[in-house]
């Protein structure tokens, strides 16, 4: 009888990629994924991190690190922000001893010892794997090898889920421009029959009224068309 291989960390994760799992989903199956190929179990664990063109950072961590604060944890300044600006590993052997990293605070409250953050080889986004352990010198050069090669293996699915991404991102804000130009040029036709104006001077109307009030154009237009009729729809359908 033939064993089963057991699948790679690539496998694992192009297989919730193809589920149609979103972003978020993939990041912490990713994270859970890679704890325990490094044998970090909870409360032990990791949390991925990725910085996406002109989008928040967006951050996720095993079961067991929910209280970590994330979001300050890859902040300006903190160990995982350094990795994701592009700077260099960043490893802390004794947290008890150490008391650069403020933001890593939260993890010594949750009995963490030890913590190494590492960047995912992406290309144009950039990532970070962070390792989090109970026990103070758990990342020494055999288990930095060790984490640096899960990273890489990580990374290969990621490019994959951020492209994705990247085009679910663009394709909602097309739909969304398309919708926004719409209702404008309804809004703009109902002012030109109502006045008898040039369609540039009932875009000029909408514009100024957007101005004075300080409220976006589409949404003047859409007050336009809804005093005239709710019926009239702006949907696309895909």
């Amino acid at each position: 009888m033939v064993e089963a291989r057991p699948q790679s960390v690539v496998e694992e994760l192009v297989a919730v990629l193809l589920a149609g799992s979103s972003t978020e989903v993939f990041l912490a199956e990713a994270a859970a994924a890679a704890a325990r190929r490094l044998g970090l179990p909870p409360p032990d664990g990791c949390s991925i991190a990725v910085s996406r063109r002109r989008r928040p950072v967006l951050a996720v961590c095993t079961s067991g690190l929910e209280g970590l604060n994330a979001g300050g944890e890859y902040g300006p300044g903190s160990p995982g922000g350094v990795v994701l600006g592009g700077g260099p590993d960043v490893v802390v052997a004794d947290l008890a001893a150490s008391h650069r990293w403020t933001a890593l605070s939260g993890a010594a409250d949750h009995g963490i010892r030890a913590f190494a953050a590492v960047a995912l080889p992406l290309e144009g986004d950039r990532g970070v794997l962070s390792c989090y352990a109970g026990s103070a010198y758990a990342f020494g050069p055999a288990e930095m090898a060790a984490v640096h090669a899960v990273a890489a293996e990580t990374a290969k699915a990621l490019r994959l889920a951020l492209l994705l991404d990247a085009q679910t991102n663009r394709a909602a804000n097309l739909q969304s421009a398309l919708e926004s130009r719409t209702v404008v040029d309804l809004a703009a036709g109902i002012i030109m029959g109502q006045n008898g104006c040039s369609q540039q001077a009932a875009i000029d109307i909408l514009r100024s009224v957007s101005n004075s009030r300080n409220i976006k154009i589409r949404n003047v237009a859409a007050g336009v068309v809804a005093a005239v009729s709710d019926r009239v729809s702006t949907h696309f359908d895909e």
